[in-house]
Parts: C-alpha cells; sequence; structure tokens
C-alpha cells in the first residue's frame, strides 16, 4: 500500500535561542519549514545527509514568519520555491530596517509592538532584537525573491495546511500536516514552548490577545506538535 502521509522530522530541535526546523517527506517530495540561521547552516546541511538529501532534493522552503532565526538559510535552497506570507515578509523586513536606525529606533520599534509598556522585559528583549538585526539581518539569505510564492494569492501546495496564527507578528503561519494516525503541528512561535515561553530570547508578541489566543487554539487540538523553541511533545487523548 502506497503511503500518502507526510512524514515529519526535526531537523534543528528547538532550543531557548534557536528556531525548531522540520523536514516534511512524502515520496521523492520533501519541505522544509524555517531555515534557522547562518551559524547553523552547517548542522541543517549535516542532518539532511544523515537522511541521504542534499540541498539539491528540496523542492520547498515554507517560512512561519520571517524574523532571522527562522529564516536566514533560505539561500541555501536556491532551487526550491519560498512559500510565507506577504505580510510577514514586508512587517518584518520594515521592523529590522528600523531598527537599523541608530538613533530612532526605540521610537520606531512603537509602530510594531505597540505593548511594550504591558511588559517588564520589554526593553531588554528590544535591545536584544536590535542586536541581532545589527549582527545577522541579511535580505540576501532569505533567498531569491523571484522564488517567493505568497500565501496570500498561491494555492496551497499539495495537502498542506497553513493556519493563520498572527498573534506573534502579522501573517504567521502554522503548518499542519494530517497523517494516518493524527495531525503534526509546525507550530513555528505562535507557541514558543509547552510551558516556559518566559526562557525564550525573543520579543513580546505583537497582539498578546491574539498570541493568547492562538496559542490556546493550538494545544486544544490533539496533535503531534513541534513547537517553536522547544521539543516535540503531543496534545489531546493519550497526551
Amino acid at each position: 500500500m502506497i503511503n500518502h502521509s507526510w512524514k515529519t522530522e526535526v531537523l534543528l530541535p528547538g532550543n531557548w535561542r534557536g528556531a525548531t526546523s522540520a523536514l516534511l517527506s512524502k515520496g521523492h517530495h520533501h519541505i522544509i519549514v524555517d531555515t534557522g540561521m547562518p551559524h547553523e547552516a552547517h548542522r541543517l546541511i549535516a542532518a539532511l545527509e544523515e537522511r541521504h538529501l542534499h540541498p539539491a532534493d528540496i523542492q520547498m522552503v515554507v517560512n512561519t514568519h520571517f524574523h532571522v532565526d527562522h529564516v536566514l538559510n533560505n539561500c541555501l535552497f536556491p532551487e526550491s520555491e519560498i512559500y510565507a506570507t506577504q505580510q510577514s515578509y514586508d512587517w518584518c523586513c520594515a521592523v529590522y530596517s528600523d531598527l537599523l536606525d541608530e538613533q530612532n529606533w526605540e521610537r520606531l520599534a512603537l509602530k510594531y509592538y505597540p505593548e511594550v509598556g504591558d511588559y517588564s522585559r520589554a526593553p531588554e528583549l528590544m535591545a536584544a532584537l536590535r542586536r541581532l538585526a545589527l549582527r545577522w539581518w541579511d535580505r540576501q539569505r532569505l533567498g531569491d525573491p523571484s522564488r517567493f510564492r505568497w500565501i496570500e494569492t498561491h494555492p496551497l501546495p499539495d495537502d498542506l495546511e497553513f493556519l493563520v496564527t498572527s498573534g506573534h507578528v502579522p501573517g504567521h503561519v502554522s503548518v499542519i500536516t494530517h497523517n494516518d494516525d493524527q495531525p503534526t503541528v509546525i507550530a513555528g512561535d505562535v507557541l514558543l514552548t509547552r510551558e516556559h515561553d518566559e526562557n525564550v530570547l525573543t520579543m513580546i508578541p505583537h497582539d498578546r490577545e491574539q498570541f493568547q489566543r492562538d496559542r490556546a487554539r493550538l494545544l486544544a487540538m490533539t496533535a503531534r506538535i513541534l513547537p517553536g523553541h522547544d521539543d516535540e511533545f503531543s496534545t489531546g487523548v493519550g497526551a
């Protein structure tokens, strides 16, 4: 019997400062969801080679959003189509551009994170976000723009399901694959960890109420869940 389900494997496990990267495989069709940061490139390639795969074998990259820890190895896959939302791309590019403004970055950042005053750690996290931007942000590493396929206007490939989860950043998406036993949810940063989000070095949500609704929505599912910055876990019956 031919297996029509997607096999989902973790290539780079998420942790407090690095994002989860996942491989979806069905026959000879291979997709990577989120690609990590430049210093992780060798680990990503090694994880593929352990599975007898090479960058040329990856037909598609999916980015949950465009924060630096999720996208900066897109360039390793020059033949792949890159699926993401244009909303997330435009928003994140604007954020990083304004963070590079030496004199005005704190004021400009409030356009994107209007709830800064509600979080005691916000100044610390905002400063860390700027340091990451100064060190790592490079649009060329996002991949050739001609390879972008915006989810807002392009049909979903194959039988993948994209769930818009915009609390973290506008246009953030989670990826759902439907398998024989239970769905697998590659959550991205809508669900940073199972229960210790405060340990993750990331910016506050763009919209806290929406973020909490998105998180609760995923946790209410019966599924295998790959959070953005933690080990995978299962929810629902038997979890």
